[in-house]
């Protein structure tokens, strides 16, 4: 059983994000024109620099009302376990987390995170804090599955003790 989730997927569209990406798309415009025409007693450097302000968020929200996830320019984000290996990178700034599954003696999993015992006695922590409930629980289902098939002991551990 494998499991490959790219986690900056295309979303669902958003209406209000894109109408308010327009919004501040034509208050960049108009910001812009008052600017370059001098009528204001601020400088008019600063009148432009904040039309493009306003131009890059107008931007921003009607990539992300369409669906684009701006993460994806960025850097990736994503989970990947199969017989081989788990790796997660829950966002674009977080550390990759790799083990495979041959480094593995035992796992216990305690609230959102497997502390991972591996064959030289080392501990590895792989955290699932970041990600959503039903996401945590589709990764836990792929761990226990695998873990299963080699034979590696994973013990729950309850957060009340």
């Amino acid at each position: 059983m494998d499991l490959k989730i790219d986690l900056f997927k295309q979303k669902k569209k958003s209406h209000t994000k894109i109408v308010l990406g327009v919004l501040c798309l034509i208050l960049a415009g108009i910001w812009i024109f008052i600017g370059i025409s001098g009528r204001e007693t601020k400088p008019q450097f600063l009148w432009i620099i904040q039309g493009l302000l306003f131009t890059l968020i107008g931007t921003f929200h009607v990539m992300e009302g369409l669906g684009y996830s701006l993460g994806r320019v960025f850097g990736k984000a994503y989970i990947f376990i199969d017989s081989e290996s788990i790796s997660l990178k829950a966002g674009v700034y977080d550390k990759k987390q790799l083990i495979n599954w041959s480094e593995i003696k035992s796992m216990d999993y305690k609230l959102n995170k497997y502390e991972i015992k591996t064959i030289d006695n080392a501990f590895k922590i792989i955290s699932l804090s970041m990600l959503d409930y039903m996401l945590i629980r589709e990764i836990k289902t792929t761990i226990n599955c695998i873990a299963k098939e080699k034979n590696i002991q994973i013990t729950e551990i309850d957060a009340s003790t």
